[in-house]
């Protein structure tokens, strides 16, 4: 998968993201709530990968399962911009949104919207692969 593959199930999880938020909201559902967030961190991840990829790693050399390996290379070629709305994503989308259940629907609303910028500026890079 290239960049723009990784861009592409980005969006597309962050569309899946914010119709579920939308349903939570509506019904204010903690759940689905839950399940939002779960949506927007894929998204993240898929589009931290086309950053990565962006940045000339390799598809096979992406980090797959565990946190250590992403913070690690999300530190090593993310500027800080980006290094900042990722762990800021990671730990209020991911963490307190899905693990906890503790994020609160304007919070949540508010890191949609970051995450939507996030997904814009990696798209803004220039990539080094071809």
């Amino acid at each position: 998968m290239n960049n723009n593959k990784h861009l592409e199930e980005a969006k597309n999880f962050y569309r899946q993201a914010i119709e579920e938020f939308q349903k939570a909201k509506e019904k204010s559902d903690s759940v689905i709530l839950r399940d939002a967030c779960a949506k927007a961190w894929l998204s993240t991840l898929e589009a931290t990968y086309a950053l990565l990829t962006k940045k000339g790693v390799k598809e096979e050399s992406l980090p797959k399962g565990g946190d250590r390996g992403r913070r690690y290379m999300v530190f090593k070629y993310a500027n800080k911009e980006l290094r900042r709305l990722y762990f800021s994503l990671r730990d209020t989308l991911h963490i307190y949104g899905y693990y906890d259940g503790t994020l609160e629907f304007d919070e949540a609303e508010e890191y949609l919207n970051d995450l939507k910028s996030y997904i814009n500026k990696v798209e803004k890079l220039k990539s080094l692969s071809p």
